[in-house]
């Protein structure tokens, strides 16, 4: 019943939102998407699953906040996708974006949750969360199966890397 009522509740709250894309303008000289934009097009359906947080590339995870939160996401239409899940403490709840003629790449503005409190441990690791999704600008299937979403260029060896495995 609990687990029925929670699950109800992060659909009422994803349902409640509509939520805006933070945008990155295309190189005027050349407007055509790039490699790394096509990439994403062609992948962007696979996205859609349960997905874990394993760790981050920079600041990584203490043994026990590894594997903990999830993001689920569902196809809403070809380019976005809801998205939602258990965070350290939290259930919460967004979206992700694609438009390549806008130059976005993929976003999570405006993720909302609930307001339950856990350890400073957990509260802490659950705020890291939040503001990395919100920041995704970039993602990649790996050949090894995971989801990376990239905090910054995807080049750049001081970028934030989210490592998710498919659950």
């Amino acid at each position: 019943m609990l687990k029925a009522t929670r699950h109800f509740l992060l659909a009422v709250l994803v349902g409640l939102c509509s939520f805006s894309c933070t945008k990155t303008p295309v190189d005027s000289d050349n407007p055509t998407p790039s490699a790394g934009l096509q990439a994403m097009r062609a992948s962007f359906g696979s996205l859609a699953g349960e997905w874990v947080l394993t760790n981050y590339k920079n600041q990584p995870l203490a043994p026990t906040l590894q594997n903990r939160a999830t993001l689920v996401l569902k196809k809403q239409t070809d380019e976005t996708l809801e998205a939602g899940g258990r965070s350290f403490v939290n259930y919460y709840g967004g979206s992700f974006s694609l438009d390549e003629s806008k130059g976005l790449v993929i976003s999570t503005n405006g993720l909302i949750s609930t307001k339950m409190a856990g350890s400073a441990e957990d509260m802490q690791a659950e705020t890291t969360y939040y503001n990395n999704l919100e920041k995704a600008i970039y993602f990649e299937l790996a050949n090894t199966g995971q989801l990376l979403l990239y905090i910054g260029p995807k080049g750049d060896a001081s970028t934030e890397v989210l490592y998710f495995s498919k659950k």
